[in-house]
């Protein structure tokens, strides 16, 4: 029997926990204004997706040359071979030598996943889930994604991006590096891995002219794109991640100061057209009376602000701390969500939240907050503890204390 409806009388998660508890096996066609979305499951498990707007080997293809690791003229030559035999791009590059089975394999995950993700920011729509006895996807280079993942991630998108996006409005916004990048060093040495791969305060501070900057490596890859020019877009494209993660860790590196804000994508060029304009006729005793003006302007605003600087934001930040609390509070409940997950697959909580991350329940960069200060985690006689913690290391902030039911004998 088919299962059909509206988005907004079924909601994504509750369509996508049905599917997955009763591992079914099936099409889920959902449709939103002129995009059509089709998410393949078998056993409950997603096993490929596809979208009207781009189809996947559209992606596929031309991710990879962004990425710098297919050229477009063998991109063509794997396309047409692919009209003649009917076989599957992925399958057609990887045996002409094009590109590696490991690569194809991160791609399709990515571009798998994000037009997974893509449906759970739509308020409206129609969805129809047909069963059936089999379903064809690439066993060989794609991992299927449990629904609980997908679950997840989809919620974490659904909390977050509004707080990204007050940042990065759209993908045409183009940053550049605001310290200099020979002070950045990439984590991963035998301290971060004894930690879970989180370091401490201490270790991972924000711009300062005399500590290195450690950031993980997909930190440091997104860090080194960002060079002035290239817009959001462009970075995604080019670092092989989600859009979301991309735009998270961009959100994060600014909230560290590590980069400012340049425009838009037309901006620099908007700038060189300025530079060829005509030096201005303007007596100079005028000019000189609008800068008095502005002067006297800038002390009467300071009135209210006697620390500030003209011209600059204000020193307390309180919308922006007001954001950065909503995004550590979100990764909090995040993690406490992944616990209970963790603990129904495994019957017993996790020992150290990054026994989540090797169960692939949360990223590694979900263990510490916007300020990569890590969460505290400890476990009681019936359940466990979640917190913050301020720079001194004590608690703070919302505190998740879970009681777990009494495990059947």
């Amino acid at each position: 029997m088919a299962l059909e409806g509206t988005i907004k009388d079924f909601g994504l998660p509750d369509i996508f926990q049905l599917i997955g508890l009763q591992r079914k096996t099936g099409l889920l066609t959902l449709k939103h204004d002129t995009d059509q979305v089709t998410v393949t499951f078998e056993n409950g498990m997603v096993v490929n997706a596809d979208s009207s707007s781009k189809r996947l080997e559209d992606r596929l293809g031309n991710v990879l040359v962004k990425q710098g690791k297919l050229t477009k003229e063998r991109l063509e030559e794997a396309l047409s071979t692919q009209r003649q035999t009917l076989q599957r791009l992925g399958h057609v590059l990887t045996t002409q030598s094009y590109i590696t089975q490991k690569d194809l394999q991160a791609a399709l995950n990515v571009q798998v996943s994000q037009i997974v993700f893509k449906v759970f920011r739509w308020r409206d729509g129609e969805y129809h889930f047909e069963p059936s006895d089999s379903v064809d996807y690439d066993r060989e280079n794609f991992a299927p994604l449990s629904a609980d993942f997908i679950l997840m991630e989809g919620i974490r998108m659904v909390d977050e991006w509004p707080i990204i996006e007050k940042k990065i409005p759209s993908m045409d916004i183009v940053f550049k590096p605001a310290v200099d990048p020979n002070s950045i060093e990439v984590g991963g040495g035998a301290e971060e891995e004894a930690l879970g791969g989180v370091m401490p305060e201490a270790k991972r501070v924000a711009a300062s002219s005399q500590n290195k900057i450690r950031l993980t490596p997909e930190e440091e890859r997104i860090f080194r794109k960002v060079d002035g020019t290239r817009t959001v877009q462009t970075i995604i494209d080019g670092v092989g991640m989600s859009e979301f993660d991309t735009c998270r860790m961009l959100f994060d590196l600014l909230n560290r100061n590590l980069i400012s804000t340049v425009g838009r994508g037309a901006a620099k060029q908007t700038e060189a057209v300025a530079d060829d304009t005509p030096a201005s006729s303007v007596p100079g005793y005028l000019l000189a009376a609008v800068a008095v003006l502005l002067a006297l302007g800038g002390i009467y605003v300071q009135r209210t602000s006697p620390f500030g600087v003209t011209g600059q934001p204000p020193l307390l930040q309180s919308t922006e701390q007001l954001m950065l609390q909503g995004v550590s509070r979100t990764r909090l409940e995040r993690l406490d969500r992944a616990v209970v997950a963790y603990d129904l697959q495994k019957g017993t909580v996790p020992r150290t939240l990054s026994d989540l991350v090797s169960q692939g329940l949360v990223d590694r960069s979900y263990l510490s907050d916007p300020w990569a200060r890590p969460f505290h985690y400890a476990l009681t006689d019936n359940g466990y503890l979640l917190s913050a913690v301020d720079d001194a290391g004590k608690k703070t902030g919302p505190l998740i204390e879970r009681v777990l039911p009494p495990k059947s004998s």
